[in-house]
């Protein structure tokens, strides 16, 4: 799981700016609004050989947003995970992540969580988007299964501080009737174990499933 982050090299670039308005809120009054600070950075995907694209995300006291646009994927279905670190500077490498540092998870604060998933066609371009709240442990996470623990997803009033990696994940072409499962689950359409593995190419028969690309994002503070 995920150790091909170790291999990507990546580049962030972080600007301020003020929050969108979400449509789905309580505005209160307008001054506090607009006086809400956020964050906006921008990373390269890494991964696979043919795979490329452009991530951001979006940060505020109330959670984070990630937009992840990649090129270069065989058709098929994919998901896309958040691996949340909510106490980076406690990493081997403070500040710089890797798969590692889940050998010390509680201490680490690392949360895998469900964000998203689509099917991507014949263009090969995978557009996909995610939000998540400070403090919601809702969406499907994978500690247990990995063995460890969870925190919680993303600590409230760690938005800023919290290194955050976009994990995408394919799950091979689409089976009628399972496409739903494939776009929604980590283990959706899955082989277990994978008979495939370990994989020399890029994974693309029916059963075959793998964490093939990431964006990754220091803390913004």
């Amino acid at each position: 799981m995920y150790a091909l982050l170790i291999l990507f090299t990546f580049s962030c670039s972080l600007e301020t700016s003020l929050d969108p308005l979400p449509s789905d809120l309580d505005t209160g009054s307008l001054d506090a609004i607009t006086a809400k600070a956020s964050s906006k950075q921008t990373a390269l995907i890494g991964g696979l050989n043919g795979i490329s694209g452009t991530s951001t995300l979006h940060r505020n006291k109330n959670g984070i947003r990630a937009n992840f646009k990649a090129e270069g994927l065989y058709p098929g279905a994919y998901t896309i995970w958040w691996v949340i670190w909510n106490n980076p500077q406690e990493c081997m490498t403070p500040g710089e992540c890797i798969e590692a540092d889940f050998a010390t998870p509680g201490k680490v604060g690392v949360e895998v969580m469900y964000a998203g998933g689509h099917v991507v066609g014949t263009n090969g371009k995978g557009n996909f988007s995610a939000y998540l709240n400070a403090g919601d442990d809702t969406p499907e996470s994978m500690n247990t299964s990995f063995g460890f623990p969870s925190v919680g997803g993303l600590a409230i009033g760690n938005t800023f501080d919290a290194e955050v990696h976009v994990v995408l994940r394919t799950h091979g072409p689409k089976v009628s009737g399972l496409v739903n499962d494939q776009i929604s689950s980590y283990r959706g359409g899955c082989d277990e174990p994978f008979k495939y593995a370990p994989f020399t190419v890029y994974p693309n028969m029916i059963g075959e499933c793998a964490d093939i690309a990431a964006a990754i994002f220091s803390p913004a503070d």
